[in-house]
């Protein structure tokens, strides 16, 4: 291996453990909705009838079954949980470490998700124009179709409330960054 390919593999590592504001953004999103789904895995909350295996299903079943039959106990906890939960907590630190450098801190961002200027649009067209309107309206359409469905039909993995949850928040978040765009130039030319 040359010099400058190992240069460009301790760079890439180095960008995936020291991630952007934005990365770790997603890092601590995908972190934090792992680590509620294996905990709800564990507990025997995140399908009626079946136990969710990470490894099988992350390997679409090439180490094993994604779906196992749900014990009577009602915890339970195989080696594929752990090393899904120790995976999450490892994107969910990496994440709240940038967050911990940063002015506002871990508590700044978790008070971001809540005070913004997103969500006075839902009430008030004037403050934000009808994209953020309708921008938060989808985004908030789409989380609660998602934990209500979750809660009430334990669904929490239906690949159908996932299909309509992912595009009404897909489309809020799109509709939002557009009214969030700067102007364009009025000559094209």
């Amino acid at each position: 291996m040359s010099t400058e390919e190992s240069d460009t593999g301790k760079d890439f590592v180095s960008m995936l453990l020291n991630p952007s504001s934005t990365a770790a953004n997603w890092y601590a999103s995908i972190g934090i909705f792992g680590l509620f789904l294996g905990i709800l895995n564990i507990l025997g909350h995140i399908h009626p009838t079946y136990h969710v295996s990470w490894g099988g299903l992350l390997t679409f079943e090439a180490w094993n079954a994604a779906f196992e039959p749900k014990s009577e106990d009602g915890i339970q906890v195989v080696l594929s949980d752990a090393i899904f939960l120790g995976f999450c907590a490892v994107l969910t630190s990496l994440a709240f470490r940038t967050f911990g450098n940063q002015e506002l801190g871990v508590g700044g961002w978790f008070k971001g998700l809540i005070i913004n200027d997103t969500w006075p649009c839902l009430v008030d067209p004037d403050l934000g124009g009808w994209n953020k309107l309708f921008g938060a309206w989808s985004l908030l359409l789409g989380f609660v179709f998602y934990f209500y469905y979750g809660i009430v039909n334990t669904g929490w993995i239906d690949i159908g409330v996932y299909s309509i949850s992912i595009a009404l928040i897909a489309f809020g978040l799109g509709l939002l960054m557009a009214a969030n765009a700067p102007e364009g130039d009025d000559n094209l030319d």
